[in-house]
C-alpha cells in the first residue's frame, strides 16, 4: 500500500515535485519492511536483564517506526487537504520520532563505550517505552525531555555524518513550532496582505502555497535520517548488546 494517495501523488508531480514523492514512497516502503508482528520476551523466569534490555530496545524500535508509518501517511491526507496547520504538526512529530531513536543509539553508544553503565541504560530504555509525565501516571518515570532528544541528535549526526557543527534538526524542530503554534507563522498562513487596498486578505482552505511543499521536503529530510538511524540503532545495539 503506498504512502500517498493517487490525489496526493498527482498535487505533488503536477507542481514539479514528483522526486520529492518517490523519495518518501522509498522509505515509507523501507519502513513497512522492518515492521514485525510481535517481539518475543518469553517467560519472565527466562529473562536476564541483558535479554530484557535488547528486547525493549527492539519494542522501541517497532514503536517508532509504527509511529513514523502513520505520520507519512497522514502527511498525504493533509496534503490533499491543503491543511498547512495538520501538516506542521505532522511533520514536527516525524521529527520527534527521529529524534527519540537517535538519543538512543546515542546512547548505546555511550554504553559500548563504557560512558554509561548498564543499569543507566537499562533504566533509560524502559523509560522510552513507559515513561510518562501526566498526573494519571505518577508511579511512572518522565522520559527524558524531547529537546534533549533533538540537541543529542544533532551532536551525533554533525560527528557521524556532518563532521561540522550544523544543528540542522534543532533548526527545523524550531521553524516547525513556529508553525504548531499560534506564533508569526502559523498566523500568517491565514492571511496576505494586499498593498493597493491596504486590506489583509484571509486565505482560502482550497488554496496551497510553496510552505505546503515545503512540509513534505522537510518530511523528507526526516524520513531520510531516520532510515540512516534505524540502520545505526541496529548497529550500536549488536556492539553494546551482543548475543550470549
Amino acid at each position: 500500500m503506498p504512502c500517498f494517495s493517487e490525489d496526493a501523488r498527482k498535487l505533488l508531480t503536477d507542481n514539479g515535485k514528483a522526486e520529492l514523492h518517490t523519495s518518501l514512497e522509498e522509505d515509507y516502503t523501507e519502513l513497512l519492511k522492518q515492521r514485525v508482528d510481535f517481539i518475543e520476551y518469553g517467560k519472565k523466569e527466562d529473562l536476564t536483564d541483558k535479554r530484557q534490555a535488547q528486547f525493549n530496545c527492539d519494542l522501541l524500535k517497532q514503536v517508532l517506526i509504527h509511529r513514523a508509518v502513520q505520520m507519512m501517511s497522514g502527511t498525504g491526507t493533509m496534503l490533499t487537504q491543503k491543511n498547512l496547520h495538520g501538516l506542521a504538526l505532522i511533520v514536527r512529530g516525524h521529527i520527534e520520532t527521529l529524534a527519540v531513536i537517535g538519543y538512543f543509539t546515542r546512547r548505546l553508544d555511550s554504553l559500548h563505550k563504557g560512558n554509561i553503565t548498564f543499569e543507566q541504560f537499562q533504566q533509560d530504555i524502559a523509560n522510552g517505552l513507559v515513561g510518562a509525565k501526566h498526573d494519571l501516571f505518577d508511579k511512572a518515570s518522565a522520559p527524558v525531555n524531547i529537546l534533549t532528544c533533538v540537541q543529542h541528535i544533532d551532536k551525533y549526526v554533525d560527528a557521524e555524518l556532518f563532521k561540522e557543527k550544523k544543528e540542522m534538526v534543532e533548526d527545523l524542530y524550531g521553524w516547525l513550532s513556529e508553525f504548531a503554534h499560534p506564533n508569526f507563522c502559523s498566523n500568517k498562513t491565514s492571511f496576505t496582505l494586499d498593498k493597493a487596498t491596504g486590506r489583509m486578505m484571509l486565505r482560502k482552505e482550497e488554496e496551497v502555497s510553496e510552505d505546503h511543499f515545503q512540509m513534505v521536503a522537510t518530511l523528507r529530510m526526516s524520513a531520510d535520517l531516520l532510515s540512516w538511524f534505524l540502520a545505526k540503532f541496529d548497529e550500536r545495539k549488536e556492539a553494546a548488546l551482543p548475543d550470549e
